[in-house]
């Protein structure tokens, strides 16, 4: 039986590189013998049973730093403390990956939305959100993104919103005049102080105008909101209410900001 290996056949035999294993012995984790005629590493059957712990705690996750001292000096009870708090790492990143990937679930239903709803109109209830709006100038957003900005948890249910009272869209029928604001959900909400909580206002519970459209927040006419104006119209409703905006994607490719909106109307 062979008892001695070179850094070739180990690597070979465990399907890492021979970088891998001088990486090993520079850190300090792994030994081997120098034959003194040819200058070769040689490793022993006890080395090898070290570099298959190496690779187990390595494929863990573990750090080569916290390894050095798990194959040298460590007891059991020492070992079993370090693989813990790996598994401590290795829930907060499984968390966090189940964070992204709601987030990215919001976005993808959100550009759906837009390529399902873009142009087309409905009359559907006032949403449950509610907004607080600053001003119609880019230092305003940035002055909410300043005081809201959202930790993780909120990340899901932010909402940049913009509105529009009556006499700014039904004349010039553009949005180079809204205001600039932000809108959570009720559950999110009440994580705030109430004094703050007051601050948010809903749209009043009537029907509203729906639609999808994008706008580049120039003085020109936005030929989807002319079309839904006359879409109201022919359905013999009134405009009562504001315009109220929610944010949904950015193309920067024809320099527009998506926006599903809602009108409220009189009651039939």
């Amino acid at each position: 039986m062979q008892y001695k290996w070179t850094i070739g056949e180990m690597a070979k035999l465990f399907d890492v590189s021979t970088d891998a294993l001088r990486y090993y012995e520079k850190a300090g984790l792994l030994s081997s013998d120098r034959h003194q005629e040819n200058g070769y590493r040689y490793y022993s059957y006890d080395d090898l049973f070290v570099l298959m712990d190496i690779l187990l705690f390595r494929n863990l996750g573990v750090a080569v730093k916290d390894i050095q001292p798990m194959v040298t000096t460590m007891d059991l009870g020492d070992m079993k403390q370090v693989l813990l708090r790996n598994d401590r790492l290795v829930e907060e990143k499984i968390q966090a990956l189940v964070n992204q990937r709601a987030m990215l679930a919001k976005i993808i239903t959100q550009y759906e939305r837009c390529e399902q709803q873009l142009g087309k109109f409905s009359i559907v209830p006032a949403p449950a959100f509610r907004s607080k709006f600053l001003g119609e100038q880019v230092e305003d957003m940035i002055e909410l993104i300043r005081q809201y900005k959202p930790d993780q948890s909120w990340m899901q249910s932010v909402r940049y919103t913009l509105l529009l009272p009556p006499d700014k869209f039904l004349t010039k029928r553009s949005f180079d005049s809204a205001q600039i604001g932000i809108s959570f959900d009720e559950q999110t909400l009440s994580k705030f102080d109430c004094s703050e909580q007051e601050q948010f206002s809903a749209l009043p519970a009537k029907d509203c105008l729906y639609t999808v459209l994008g706008t580049d927040y120039s003085g020109q006419e936005n030929a989807i909101l002319a079309k839904a104006l006359a879409w109201v119209k022919a359905q013999g409703r009134q405009v009562t209410g504001p315009l109220l905006g929610s944010y949904l994607a950015s193309c920067h490719k024809d320099g527009l900001d998506y926006y599903e909106i809602w009108i409220v109307l009189h009651a039939t």
